[in-house]
């Protein structure tokens, strides 16, 4: 009888491990260069492993035990075999948190320093010589392909639910960013017609207001309107590295759940909040002095309130917090209380 046992539950193994991945996954696609690679250093809070967010290798990492495109969970840096923090990286966690029941999947596909022809079908790149396309720079001659190859493996697990976009210094000339809208819109016409992706939504980080590129960002909201689900994510006011292009990692946090916040927007309503109804707090607004009061039925050990543009309007901790009274618009509360996340939409403030 015992033997019997032993055997039956050793055959439940694979059938339980399978009932834990029957929810189809959220499929992130990450291209661009540097600012959606990242390389800052990580801080141990960044280096926290969540077993729901999966990232697909970026290349072979020996050091790292990874091999390209086979599926490990995701850690910085997600676009080398280092450290090294990006947007991806927050990003993901918020997604996390906000559909707690569901597994998150990245495809990084960033290369820095590249023009975005790399990224164009049937086209080879005139710098294609300067930069090296993973696994091993023999396998594509452009990173159309690398993409596409990505998105087929992981639609085996789940669906492409939007592309995170950041790219623009290498083609911040006159003489290139005049086409920049039409070769990137042609990208994503090109991935619809190849791998079935629909009109999913399409994030466009803005570059850095300042140094040399700030101009771009006026072809970078000309690309979101030229999308049927375009978005800008703004770098406004994100902390900023010592040279012209990059941020430091605090503005990669940030910028990664401007980009979340984004996405939860650009969600159809009923697919915009994922909560542990088991163990997440439920919150209501309530007006006091002219100020909108977030209150929870329990005490939550970090709150945080963004508009939709992922910009932070509030944060703080405990059983209340005072949304300014000069906030008027719908914000995404996200809010964490031990293992147990809450994450929703609030009505319109007035």
């Amino acid at each position: 009888m015992n033997s019997f046992r032993t055997l039956c539950a050793t055959l439940a193994l694979p059938l339980a491990a399978h009932a834990a991945e029957v929810r189809p996954w959220h499929i992130y696609l990450l291209f661009g260069q540097s600012n959606m690679a990242g390389g800052a250093t990580t801080e141990a809070a960044d280096r926290v492993v969540n077993p729901r967010v999966k990232v697909l290798a970026y290349t072979n990492c020996s050091g790292k035990g990874q091999t390209f495109n086979n599926w490990y969970n995701a850690a910085p840096h997600l676009h080398g075999c280092g450290d090294g923090l990006g947007p991806g990286d927050w990003f993901a966690k918020t997604m996390a948190d906000s559909f707690p029941l569901d597994t998150i999947g990245l495809l990084p596909a960033a290369i820095p320093g590249v023009d975005i022809a790399f990224f164009m079908k049937d086209v080879v790149s005139t710098r294609r010589s300067e930069f090296s396309i993973p696994p091993d720079n023999k396998t594509y001659n452009s990173a159309y392909p690398l993409m596409v190859e990505k998105i087929r493996i992981a639609q085996k697990k789940g669906a492409l639910k939007g592309i995170l976009f950041h790219q623009g210094e290498a083609d911040w000339r006159d003489s290139a960013r005049k086409t920049w809208v039409g070769k990137v819109k042609g990208i994503v016409d090109n991935l619809k017609k190849d791998v079935n992706i629909g009109d999913v939504p399409f994030l466009a980080g803005e570059l850095r207001y300042d140094g040399c590129c700030g101009a771009h960002n006026t072809y970078v909201a000309e690309l979101a309107k030229a999308l049927p689900k375009g978005y800008v994510v703004s770098a406004k006011d994100l902390d900023k590295a010592s040279d012209n292009y990059h941020f430091t990692a605090k503005g990669y946090r940030e910028f990664g759940k401007r980009y979340a916040a984004a996405m939860l927007k650009a969600m159809p309503p009923s697919t915009r909040v994922g909560t542990r109804a088991s163990s997440a707090s439920s919150w209501h607004l309530s007006r006091s002095g002219g100020a909108t009061i977030l209150s929870f039925d329990a005490p939550q050990e970090r709150i945080e309130v963004r508009n939709l543009s992922g910009r932070l309007i509030a944060k703080g901790s405990g059983s209340q917090l005072a949304i300014p009274s000069g906030a008027r618009s719908t914000f995404v509360v996200s809010a964490r209380s031990g293992d147990a996340t809450t994450t929703g939409l609030t009505p319109p403030l007035r």
